[in-house]
């Protein structure tokens, strides 16, 4: 039986990696960089620094002076999160309520940027513990964010299950041994073979719990 379930944040409960990617093609387009937006794919579910390293290499310079150029476009247009909450998501998270099944997150995101956006949703509620990559020397697909997380729930990773939509996710969910229910996204038609499951809403992931007898 599951007993907690860890959601990545970014194209998972927020539709945020699309409005990323149009941002990001945005900040290119106004420092007179052309590129094909799909270039911009592979950066998703990725952490932020890899962002800057790419930034610094079409903008031609230092990696310092690009993060700070790109924040501050950030901060100057900022992601609505609450204007961009995933379908079902809250039915999603008061079914696992309803059932006594632990709710957590463990998203590449900043924590700033995690907090804003389950706030913005109001949904910090619902979730037991927060786990973000910046606290760890390298995030997925490296296993150490979820297996962190597995640690701090005190369960057997047999009574877990991770809810990812990238390549970089899902496998680093399975390389710390979990379970991994992956939701497909067509703009990005990323790689998620080594996922358990595959859906394409988090209504089908509820259906699968209960098709599975996993709750």
């Amino acid at each position: 039986m599951i007993k907690a379930v860890i959601f990545d944040m970014d194209g998972v409960l927020v539709d945020s990696e699309r409005v990323f990617i149009d941002y990001l093609a945005k900040f290119f387009e106004i420092n007179r960089v052309l590129l094909d937006k799909e270039k911009l794919y592979y950066l998703v579910g990725t952490p932020a620094n890899t962002d800057d390293v790419f930034v610094a290499e079409k903008l031609n310079m230092n990696i310092d002076e690009a993060r700070k150029i790109k924040d501050q476009f950030f901060i100057d247009n900022p992601i609505r999160y609450g204007e961009i909450l995933k379908d079902y998501v809250k039915e999603t998270l008061d079914y696992l309520k309803k059932h006594n099944i632990k709710i957590a997150l463990a998203s590449s995101s900043s924590m700033k940027s995690i907090e804003r956006a389950l706030g913005e949703c109001k949904i910090e509620d619902y979730f037991c513990q927060i786990v973000s990559g910046e606290m760890f020397k390298e995030s997925k697909p490296n296993p150490e964010i979820y297996e962190y997380s597995v640690s701090r729930l005190g369960l057997d990773k047999k009574e877990i299950i991770v809810v990812e939509d990238s390549c970089y996710g899902v496998c680093s969910a399975k390389a710390a041994g979990l379970k991994v229910c992956a939701i497909n996204d067509p703009l990005f038609n990323f790689d998620l073979s080594k996922a358990d499951y595959k859906v394409n809403s988090l209504k089908e992931f509820i259906d699968i719990m209960k098709e599975q007898e996993l709750c």
